[in-house]
């Protein structure tokens, strides 16, 4: 008989002492405080380099396992390199001792109380959340249209829990090791397109891929039945496009298969990755070694604000109407042809998209037929968006 976990999991104490020194080299990283609801929280804050106050930047928040701290967090999920890079505002928040276990610094995903076992905390992190992203609206030139969270374990299943319960206020979010719990999926609320990544290990020992019943009672939903409530919240085609990623680390016994939901236009999406054999882990640090869950979240997040992908908003303003075109050869090697099927009066934009739903390429139509050039363009999966119309293909 298996009882349901607690909300914490385990974490790394190892990785706190490398956080402290960290700290105090980068001047950029600051320890700061907010007041919500009469309390004080506190959240780690990245900046990024050379940064202009004029500056617009999207939002990423980044949150522990139970029991955990934001230093141990910014250890296994260190965004700051990419902060700089792609030019976001960077928190990992510190979640408040949870009386119902023990003093336990965890995430609320309970609410009701209504299961067996649960006791509500006695803080709303939800308001913690929403306090705190209004605080960064104040403070900094934050785009609230792009406002991202991700999470491991307890932090991944409350993660789940801002989509559904700050969905107004969330642009998308990643989970790591968790699935669903009960009552998130219950009360969930989607007003938008919401994008979202999973990545799980099948044989984790606290987040079981199969979810968790105890004694007749539905704790934690399958990873199976997770990606159904999103791809029913987001309108997206049934069927997955299923790749394997690349075995970079063959001795870490472990593998990565990416499945992706898209709808017909390819403007939102949901992304599993199913790490085969994997346990507990955060990829990247600890475990599968083949993806850095940070890293490939990020990369598909970022593509996204309240509306959906976001080159789908350019698609709208430069083809009003539907287009119907052909593409050969498909495969492909080094050039694609795609023809128009109709002469060309206005000029039309194409756009190509590699299996992460990143945007690697795009030309302008001036002719019924238009020759492109894949000669830089890595093998495998992609599809071509002219117009309201995506059709996939794949560079051999």
């Amino acid at each position: 008989m298996t009882f349901p976990p607690p909300l914490q999991s385990n974490h790394l104490v190892a990785f706190a002492v490398a956080t402290m020194c960290t700290l105090n080299s980068v001047a950029q990283l600051t320890t700061e405080y907010v007041t919500v609801d009469g309390q004080t929280r506190s959240f780690l804050k990245y900046l990024p380099v050379n940064l202009d106050p004029s500056e617009q930047l999207p939002l990423m928040m980044c949150f522990h396992g139970g029991s955990g701290t934001a230093e141990e967090q910014l250890a296994i999920g260190d965004l700051r390199e990419s902060a700089d890079e792609d030019r976001f505002l960077l928190l990992y928040p510190q979640a408040l001792p949870d009386p119902n276990d023990g003093g336990s610094t965890n995430w609320q995903v309970v609410t009701s109380g209504d299961l067996p076992f649960t006791l509500p905390n006695p803080h709303s992190d939800i308001d913690f959340v929403s306090g705190l992203i209004d605080a960064m609206l104040d403070m900094h030139n934050v785009d609230a249209a792009r406002v991202y969270a991700m999470g491991y374990s307890n932090g991944g299943g409350f993660a789940y829990d801002l989509a559904c319960r700050l969905n107004e206020k969330v642009t998308g979010v990643g989970a790591v090791a968790r699935t669903m719990y009960a009552e998130s999926y219950d009360e969930c609320v989607v007003t938008h397109p919401t994008p979202v990544v999973t990545i799980l290990g099948t044989s984790d020992f606290i987040s079981s891929y199969d979810g968790i019943t105890y004694d007749g009672t539905l704790y934690y939903h399958s990873a199976e039945a997770t990606h159904d409530l999103w791809i029913d919240q987001n309108g997206l085609l049934p069927q997955a496009e299923v790749s394997t990623v690349p075995d970079l680390n063959p001795s870490d016994n472990t593998g990565v298969e990416l499945y992706q939901w898209r709808d017909e236009q390819n403007c939102r999406e949901l992304a599993h990755y199913k790490v085969n054999g994997g346990d507990h882990d955060w990829p990247g640090t600890f475990g599968n070694m083949d993806i850095v869950s940070h890293d490939v979240i990020w990369a598909h997040l970022k593509e996204f604000d309240m509306d959906g992908r976001m080159s789908c908003a350019t698609d709208a303003t430069l083809s009003l109407s539907p287009v119907e075109w052909t593409l050969y050869p498909n495969p492909a090697t080094d050039r694609l042809m795609l023809d128009m099927n109709q002469s060309v009066t206005t000029a039309e934009v194409y756009l190509i998209y590699n299996s992460t739903g990143q945007c690697v390429r795009q030309g302008a139509i001036t002719s019924q037929t238009t020759s492109i050039d894949l000669a830089t363009l890595p093998c495998g999966l992609h599809w071509l968006t002219v117009g309201t119309l995506t059709k996939r293909f794949v560079i051999e």
